[in-house]
């Protein structure tokens, strides 16, 4: 009991050392978890969140390298903690970045940096280009309702936990290739205005690309989904490339709409497959595919796509 004592206020104390804007808020911590779950902040909750943006801030304008720092420094302690509530919670409200309905004027560069908890920038807008690129994200990241007014690289990040871009907006190309994601993915009603690349990609969550609208290009060659994905009632008005992708179980494109080219060359269908009431007003290509030998739906839709096809020539 008495080395348990002695660990407390030790953890409180390293803590605080890594996050020495906190000491002046020790009053608010409650209070901010109490509103992070029940809502409505008070003076105390809302002094120490304002502390928080200032400080995420403020690290993130020193560089990778200081902030990477900071992130190592809350992973050890995170390892430390175990599963102890209480510290637990302190550790989060400490680690997570919290910039929500922000508006980051000309280029936002965290490329290479570690999101050790939390990353919320959702309903934010990025009015330059948004630089993401071999980012980290330890915890969940979201990105619902952003606005991308540029270019966006989200190209080699690593999404440990779920990734939320639903109903974000990308005006801009958007470079998401060779990324990886271990929780879902969620792009739901998604609206991409440029081009874009996921190409690569490796998908070990359920995917869920549903009502996703693609004004430009959409490649999605080489990507590999593990679980269930969903491109239900997408919209492809550019070229949609599909070309030796990986479907490991059920993949929907049902009521999808593509306007010009869609490739499924050398594809992989390892579960089922629909393609119920999807439209294909270019060419379909669906050469070399494969198909798993026990699902019979899957070989029938693909022959009735490549009916259809060779009908309209």
């Amino acid at each position: 009991m008495a080395s348990l004592f002695r660990l407390v206020p030790d953890m409180r104390a390293e803590l605080l050392q890594v996050n020495s804007w906190a000491r002046p808020h020790q009053a608010g911590f409650v209070a901010a978890q109490r509103a992070a779950r029940y809502g409505a902040a008070g003076p105390e909750a809302s002094a120490f969140m304002a502390a928080r943006r200032e400080a995420t801030l403020a690290r993130l304008g020193e560089g990778a390298a200081s902030w990477n720092g900071w992130a190592g420094e809350m992973a050890r302690l995170r390892g430390r903690i175990g599963a102890d509530g209480p510290f637990l919670a302190l550790w989060r409200l400490l680690a997570d970045v919290e910039l929500v309905d922000e508006i980051f004027e000309g280029e936002f560069n965290v490329a290479g940096i570690i999101f050790p908890a939390a990353a919320r920038f959702a309903g934010s807008a990025f009015c330059g280009d948004a630089w993401f690129s071999e980012a980290h994200f330890h915890g969940p990241a979201s990105f619902r309702d952003a606005s991308f007014r540029s270019d966006a690289f989200f190209d080699r990040a690593h999404f440990a936990g779920d990734a939320d871009f639903g109903a974000a907006t990308l005006h801009g190309t958007a470079e998401f290739r060779d990324m990886r994601c271990e929780g879902t993915a969620c792009f739901v009603e998604a609206e991409f205005t440029g081009d874009a690349w996921f190409r690569g990609s490796r998908f070990d969550g359920v995917t869920q690309f549903r009502g996703v609208r693609h004004a430009g290009e959409a490649g999605f060659g080489e990507c590999r989904f593990a679980a269930a994905a969903d491109f239900g009632e997408a919209e492809f008005a550019g070229n949609a490339g599909f070309e030796e992708a990986r479907f490991g179980q059920l993949v929907t494109f049902a009521g999808a709409r593509f306007d010009r080219g869609a490739w499924f060359s050398n594809a992989a269908f390892d579960g089922r497959s629909n393609f119920e009431r999807a439209r294909f007003r270019g060419r379909r290509h669906f050469e070399g595919i494969s198909l798993a030998t026990e699902v019979s739906p899957v070989a029938q839709q693909i022959a009735a796509l490549e009916r259809l096809q060779f009908s309209r020539r």
